[in-house]
């Protein structure tokens, strides 16, 4: 018998090797989603009405995908188990430089295209402290992560003493947060909110904190078996879904904006958080059968935060390449996302090759 046989028989897959798997499969919702947006959005961010039926069947189920990130985060990092000047040196290291490099890539690579001037280029330099610039919208994701990041050295000792009930009680508030988009279309101002006061009795639990407690919870105390919570968790994605899926064709007639467009594309709504829910659960089934196997998602894995932050630079060069190819958005959007993502995972893989390469790739 072959020694790779041997050892892949005695091997044992790690009980976290599905969140790897997890987030790979986000990373691909990501870019779903994306390529999704040359079909919706236009270039001074008018609504096309005209393939809403693919976007929003694609679309819809990939809106899972930031908070399966943030989810994966509250799993791994809560509750941190080291100082907190420790614990921001490590992660911001490996979050920052490269966001910083990406960022200045976004504003130069165009420039060196000629898609952009160099006025353009340098207002996008200038303002990276500040904000995303304006070709590289994915990046507020960054800005988000940055906030949670600097959050869970300080939230983490009331997860580590809280009961199990008081975190209930948390993410019960939190879920009432998430009917708020939904309930601001009839009433703007909740609980408190003004022109002078946007901060509502709900605020402090609302965002995605609760995701980050979610993935905690998950892991601490969801004991079901794994093809019970297969199959919870697939009901969970299929109504969540549905609802997604119908609120988005409802508002397409009528909405004036892109956000009145996405209201149940946002991400801290109940509709999505049941379906990030449901595919935590649903891929918590996945083993390995081969240390090969596991070893390989696990170095993928540690390279998506670079896809994210370098996959629009490719997405935007392919878009009309494919897009000529096939035309209709049934097929460009999945081919699209699928290319954007090897071509990316092998740039991504090259630049990590390079001496320093933690500091471009993350």
């Amino acid at each position: 018998m072959p020694a790779t046989t041997q050892t892949d028989l005695a091997f044992k897959s790690s009980p976290t090797a599905y969140l790897n798997v997890l987030r790979i499969f986000a990373c691909l919702m990501v870019l779903t989603v994306h390529s999704g947006e040359f079909f919706y959005i236009g270039d001074k961010g008018q609504i096309i009405r005209e393939h809403h039926t693919w976007v929003n069947n694609y679309g819809s189920f990939m809106r899972a995908c930031v908070p399966l990130f943030v989810m994966i985060s509250g799993y791994l990092l809560l509750p941190v188990k080291e100082a907190g000047s420790v614990f921001y040196k490590r992660r911001f290291t490996r979050l920052l430089i490269p966001f910083l490099f990406w960022s200045a890539m976004y504003a130069v690579v165009p420039y060196l295209l000629g898609t952009t001037n160099a006025a353009q280029m340098w207002h996008d330099l200038y303002i990276i402290p500040i904000n995303f610039a304006p070709s590289a919208g994915h990046l507020w994701f960054v800005y988000m992560l940055i906030g949670v990041y600097l959050f869970i050295p300080i939230f983490s000792p009331w997860v580590q003493t809280a009961s199990k009930q008081f975190k209930q009680f948390f993410l019960l508030l939190w879920v009432v947060t998430l009917c708020f988009p939904y309930i601001k279309t009839i009433y703007p101002e909740l609980l408190g909110e003004a022109f002078w006061n946007k901060y509502h009795s709900g605020y402090y639990f609302s965002g995605y904190i609760g995701y980050l407690l979610l993935g905690h919870y998950i892991k601490q105390y969801v004991t079901i078996a794994k093809t019970r919570g297969f199959v919870f968790g697939l009901l969970l994605v299929l109504v969540g879904y549905a609802i997604t899926n119908l609120v988005f064709a409802h508002q397409l007639p009528f909405a004036k904006d892109l956000p009145e467009l996405e209201l149940s594309w946002a991400f801290p709504t109940l509709n999505v958080a049941m379906m990030a829910t449901g595919l935590f659960l649903m891929f918590r089934v996945i083993t390995f059968k081969s240390a090969a196997a596991e070893s390989f998602a696990a170095k993928l894995s540690a390279l998506t935060y670079g896809m994210y932050l370098a996959h629009i630079l490719i997405l935007v060069q392919l878009f009309p390449i494919i897009n000529k190819w096939l035309q209709q958005p049934v097929l460009v959007i999945p081919v699209l996302a699928i290319s954007t993502f090897a071509v990316t995972y092998i740039l991504i893989k090259i630049l990590s090759y390079l001496p320093g390469s933690k500091y471009i790739v993350g």
